[in-house]
């Protein structure tokens, strides 16, 4: 069949008397594009492009296949939501308490030095972190509570020299930050600064003897013994204060400190001095508190010393010490009387505590005056 073009067509109904829809013109339904119709959001899904046939006889379209990947789907949506939800969770600093953090006080709260520390544990005595303000000092695992440790077991400086209490054991004076000063305690009385006080002790025996004390060697080891006893510090420098015929006691005493004080054992001050002592006597009541720190009143003290720290004379000192036998005598002191008693001037005008009178070497009531060099 002849093929007339469109114009020719027209022209032939329009003679023909043909109805007008019979002449118009049949248009073939083309195949949609599916390149031009957009992309898939379906992920890796294929998209299909259909060339447009040609006149050429006999010519088969062919058919392209695309396959284009997408960065975004619904898959991968899914992942991302996961991941934030990950990323969202607690960290040391972030002012939120987790379950393995003690507390949270973030990132300008947390610190060392302060309640939270920086790895969001509490600050306690005894980690080694200073909490300021709460503190005074932590060692960790060096604070102790023995003498000399820079921090005790409450996190506070331990026991030790300057801290203004007297720890006996290491000690005999602390005046904090008055060590090593001139002023001294309340008797005047100065320490250190390495808490030794500079003064000298004193004491009488609390246990008596006869006449037969072993001489003068054998009187100091009577005071040494009792020192130790009774636990005082370095008992060895304690002498026995006693005269013979031909040796003095001040004789005895040539080494002392003489700018030094005597104190009892019980702390209290009762000379200036060794030389004030020998001169003017004791102060207060008198040397009278025994090394276990108790009072005795009225005691008999062989001592055949005169004031000035002479020998009273030539006999009565049992033999130089070594006798008991009831020929000989010993001249005594009397350690103190009550704050009553109507001989109390007597006996500190007349220096009754180094002479006051005699009796035989038999006797067992001689006590002995015990002093430190």
């Amino acid at each position: 069949m002849p093929m007339f073009e469109p114009r020719h067509l027209l022209l032939r109904c329009l003679l023909l008397g043909l109805p007008g829809l019979a002449c118009q013109e049949t248009v073939a339904p083309v195949e949609a594009d599916a390149g031009t119709t957009g992309v898939s959001t379906t992920p890796e899904s294929p998209t299909t492009t259909t060339d447009t046939p040609t006149t050429a006889d006999n010519e088969v379209p062919t058919t392209t296949t695309t396959t284009t990947s997408t960065s975004s789907t619904s898959e991968d949506a899914g992942s991302s939501s996961s991941e934030a939800g990950t990323t969202g969770a607690s960290w040391c600093g972030d002012g939120v308490v987790s379950a393995d953090e003690a507390c949270d006080d973030g990132l300008a709260g947390n610190d060392d030095s302060r309640f939270c520390t920086a790895n969001c544990m509490l600050n306690v005595c005894g980690d080694g972190k200073l909490f300021v303000g709460w503190e005074l000092c932590d060692e960790g695992a060096a604070n102790s509570d023995e003498y000399g440790s820079l921090c005790g077991s409450q996190c506070e400086p331990g026991p030790r020299c300057g801290d203004h209490k007297l720890q006996a054991e290491f000690e005999t004076c602390d005046l904090g930050l008055g060590n090593g000063g001139a002023k001294g305690d309340e008797q005047g009385i100065l320490c250190d600064a390495s808490c030794r006080a500079e003064r000298l002790r004193g004491f009488v025996t609390e246990t008596a003897f006869s006449g037969a004390l072993g001489g003068l060697f054998g009187a100091d080891l009577k005071c040494r013994a009792a020192a130790k006893a009774a636990g005082l510090a370095e008992p060895e420098r304690f002498y026995a204060f006693l005269s013979t015929g031909d040796i003095h006691a001040k004789q005895r005493f040539e080494k002392v400190a003489t700018s030094w004080p005597y104190v009892l054992v019980t702390g209290k001050k009762f000379a200036d001095s060794f030389a004030a002592l020998i001169e003017t006597g004791p102060l207060g009541e008198g040397l009278l508190v025994t090394e276990h720190g108790h009072a005795l009143y009225k005691a008999n003290v062989a001592t055949n010393t005169q004031p000035g720290g002479i020998s009273f004379n030539a006999d009565q000192h049992c033999q130089a010490w070594t006798s008991a036998e009831d020929i000989y005598k010993a001249r005594l002191g009397l350690t103190a009387v009550t704050v009553d008693s109507p001989d109390k001037t007597a006996w500190k005008d007349e220096l009754w505590w180094t002479g006051f009178l005699d009796r035989p070497c038999n006797k067992t009531l001689f006590h002995l005056y015990c002093l430190e060099i």
